[in-house]
């Protein structure tokens, strides 16, 4: 009976300490992104009269008669329109999705089963995906769109290496070669491409803001950790294990085969990029 009960109070406890965890996660991370772009662009922002100032740009339509026209000030403002939908449903499945995963990954701590090196990996993870959920809803937001694609295959590809990472953060799914193989080429990908984006120009030549450099870091030293900590991670049962350990690996040549869809974004996206900069180029060379 005793064992029991404290099976059932361990039970609670995993339950709503997860519960916590998760519901703490969403909550905390918006207002800590406005308060660190508060430090660096302070000096941009300006005082406003909340008792003159009026906003032209607003449908007023979750207003209805109480007030339409040229509206006074608010705190928030959304106009009734497809993409505020859009905006909603990014930050409702955003919300979710972090909440779900969070707790999940506090329940395997808990349960004792969390393996806390992938618990390392998807927690500097969180950085991009939240700048992407973040980048969506401007781009929306300010109807801007050149950059869509560019931002596509970046946010695809990082949610391809996070699933494998929340996967194999429970410690009863091994850590195979194949698994591990996805998460490292996934984050070459992206340490290529971001070197050739903007790493090199705003970090390496010193080119950038200080809030860009912050930025380019915080993409680049999760791919690096992304890279060494799975191949560190990975669990072998032999010599032949190993990639390319020896021509007898029957599985090396599918594994080299499965690469080649990433090596074939990879150009797309270095052509894309480099026809799009040639193209502003040109367009600034005429102005």
């Amino acid at each position: 009976m005793e064992i029991m009960l404290k099976k059932v109070l361990c039970t609670m406890l995993a339950t709503c300490g997860s519960n916590i965890f998760g519901f703490l996660a969403p909550l905390v991370i918006p207002p800590l992104h406005i308060a660190f772009i508060y430090y660096f662009w302070q000096d941009f922002a300006r005082d406003v009269d909340k008792q003159y100032c009026s906003c032209s740009c607003w449908d007023t339509v979750f207003k209805g008669s109480y007030e339409s026209g040229v509206a006074s000030y608010k705190h928030m403002y959304f106009n009734a329109t497809s993409n505020t939908l859009k905006i909603w449903v990014t930050i409702v499945l955003g919300v979710i999705v972090f909440y779900e995963t969070v707790k999940h990954l506090a329940w395997l701590g808990f349960q004792k089963h969390l393996r806390w090196r992938m618990f390392i990996l998807f927690m500097t993870a969180v950085f991009s995906h939240y700048y992407s959920w973040w980048v969506y809803i401007n781009y929306w937001n300010d109807d801007f769109y050149s950059q869509w694609y560019h931002q596509f295959f970046f946010s695809a590809t990082e949610l391809i290496s996070t699933i494998l990472v929340v996967h194999l953060a429970d410690d009863r799914n091994p850590i195979t070669r194949r698994k591990a193989f996805g998460i490292v080429s996934i984050a070459l990908l992206h340490i290529l491409a971001g070197g050739w984006d903007q790493f090199v120009t705003n970090v390496v030549r010193g080119e950038g803001y200080a809030h860009q450099v912050v930025r380019d870091l915080g993409f680049m030293i999760p791919d690096v950790l992304h890279v060494i900590i799975p191949l560190c991670s990975l669990e072998t049962k032999g010599a032949y294990s190993l990639p390319g350990a020896g021509l007898r690996d029957p599985d090396l040549k599918t594994d080299l085969i499965l690469f080649r869809p990433m090596l074939m974004l990879y150009f797309i996206k270095v052509v894309s990029f480099t026809s799009i900069h040639e193209s502003k180029t040109a367009i600034t060379t005429v102005k």
